[in-house]
């Protein structure tokens, strides 16, 4: 069984926002980096450090929808701008 990269991202920052850390980090792959940038445009992370094949985010933000979409990964407000449907990869 291979790993689920979406479910580990989305738990890790589960994980940190319980214990509240302002910071988590996560394996750096090309789904994750599509992920990341969703989250900094939305404003949900302030800042990204990476080193070494993995990524620390700095928290501070609102929830939102992550979609998979024909045209990529995108937020659900994207989506709908674009008038284009997906499937949810989660909510944050």
């Amino acid at each position: 069984m291979g790993r689920d990269t979406i479910a580990d991202i989305i738990t890790s920052i589960r994980n940190a926002d319980m214990d509240r850390k302002v910071t988590v980090r996560i394996a750096s792959t090309n789904i994750t980096e599509n992920i990341v940038k969703i989250l900094f445009t939305g404003r949900f992370y302030r800042k990204r450090e990476e080193t070494s094949g993995k990524q620390q985010i700095f928290f501070g933000g609102m929830g939102i929808v992550i979609l998979s979409t024909s045209r990529g990964i995108m937020t659900d407000r994207e989506a709908r701008l674009e008038r284009i449907g997906g499937e949810i990869l989660c909510y944050i």
